[in-house]
């Protein structure tokens, strides 16, 4: 499970650093012109700060084996998907009823973040 954690979190690190460079320079002007560019910056820097978050909690769930850390690896994965992806496909494709997933991923990503503080709660995993 380490291995896919910090697999995925690099390639959403990865992501968001190309997803920058494409606003700068490829879509700056097609995005621009439709008023996405905010919204496709978002999603790339959520991805960036996301895929940083998902290494973190493999590399803690390493060091402090606690069922926080491994849940908080898979609701970063799952909110990743909901949120930043679907924020990056409707920069370009209409999403229809499909854009509700937008808010869900946001919701996941909020309850990663407090599964993270749960899992590293030392109390419950540490004896020392």
């Amino acid at each position: 499970m380490i291995r896919i954690f910090v697999v995925c979190g690099a390639l959403f690190a990865f992501g968001g650093v190309l997803a920058r460079a494409l606003s700068a320079h490829m879509l700056l002007a097609r995005l621009s012109a439709t008023n996405k560019l905010d919204n496709f910056n978002l999603a790339a820097d959520y991805l960036l700060i996301h895929g940083l978050a998902l290494i973190t909690a493999a590399i803690l769930w390493r060091l402090f084996p606690h069922p926080g850390l491994y849940w908080a690896g898979w609701a970063f994965i799952a909110g990743s998907f909901f949120f930043q992806g679907t924020v990056l496909v409707k920069c370009f494709l209409p999403m229809g009823m499909l854009g509700v997933a937008t808010p869900l991923g946001g919701l996941i990503l909020m309850l990663a973040w407090l599964l993270l503080a749960w899992g590293c709660d030392c109390r419950t995993t540490l004896t020392a």
